[in-house]
């Protein structure tokens, strides 16, 4: 094996782990996401808080730092959070 080809591998196993952990923490997110809407129900308070969206945006855009763009981060995050609407209803 190559000396690039080494290091190729090497950094190829770290994105992995990065995979992993993004995997985790996603689904750890998923399961707060329940507990909240469980606390909205009881509540009575409306599942969809359009504010809180908008924060979230703000919040993301405030912590990129690069080398992503803030669009990159935008477009990854209404994913998420179409997702978590999903499941909360």
């Amino acid at each position: 094996m190559t000396k690039i080809e080494k290091e190729l591998e090497e950094l190829r196993e770290e994105v992995d782990k990065i995979d992993e952990r993004v995997v985790q923490i996603l689904n750890k997110r998923a399961d707060i996401v329940l507990k909240i809407r469980k606390l909205k129900i009881e509540g009575a308070f409306p599942i969809y808080d359009p504010r809180r969206e908008e924060k979230i945006f703000e919040k993301i855009s405030a912590l990129n730092s690069g080398p992503l763009y803030d669009d990159a981060i935008h477009r990854i995050y209404e994913t998420i959070l179409h997702c978590m609407k999903d499941l909360e209803q």
